[in-house]
């Protein structure tokens, strides 16, 4: 699959495969360059099923952060893979 860089250095993901990887606007990803090749590692995509426990503890999370946005940096993602590993 051939994709194009625009004039600002953006490409687009090709729906087929977003779709296959429940990509969406906003989700975050790692690159790293590796000797000619560049790699977009997603960081939310992870299969899981939830119970209806988890959807209650989910709930109450979001009511408890609700209105308190938090910036994402390079450093809060490296803390996130840190804390993944």
């Amino acid at each position: 699959m051939t994709i194009t860089m625009s004039e600002k250095h953006q490409v687009t993901i090709p729906k087929k495969i977003a779709t296959a990887l429940h990509l969406n606007k906003g989700s975050l990803f790692n690159i790293e360059m590796r000797g000619n090749r560049i790699e977009l590692i997603p960081l939310e995509v992870r299969e899981r099923t939830f119970t209806e426990e988890d959807y209650a503890k989910m709930g109450k999370l979001v009511s408890k952060q609700k209105g308190q946005q938090k910036m994402v940096t390079k450093f809060s993602i490296s803390k996130l893979k840190q804390s993944k590993k």
